[in-house]
């Protein structure tokens, strides 16, 4: 069974690429788990290697740059929050509705959250 507690699935309820919270193994068959949808909380029953799978394929062990909202980051890039303690990985690059820059990144722990960067 997985360690990590999320993965990036396709959510068939709502439709939507989103994180999955593994909630647990099926008492009657070990190879399969239950995991919920952290959008629509929708629980469906998938196969445990392939969670296993999934989890592999996440942040492995690069380097993380610590984030100050002074630097600049690239797409996929990891990055460590220190406030939050959690590592993430940079999915896009925005402009704010007041012109400065941004970057969306998909945490650990805390999820998808936007940070500003270059901030002058």
């Amino acid at each position: 069974m997985s360690r990590s507690k999320f993965s990036q699935r396709y959510c068939g309820y709502c439709n939507k690429p989103t994180r999955m919270e593994l909630m647990g193994e099926m008492a009657t068959s070990p190879e399969k788990a239950w995991c919920r949808c952290t959008r629509c909380h929708h629980m469906t029953l998938i196969n445990a290697k392939e969670m296993q799978a999934v989890a592999d394929a996440g942040l492995d062990g690069a380097p993380a740059t610590t984030y100050t909202p002074e630097l600049t980051f690239k797409v996929g890039e990891a990055i460590f929050h220190s406030e939050w303690n959690d590592r993430g990985k940079v999915l896009s690059k925005v402009r704010t509705s007041s012109g400065s820059q941004a970057i969306i990144v998909s945490f650990e722990k805390e999820g998808q959250k936007t940070l500003i960067e270059n901030l002058q």
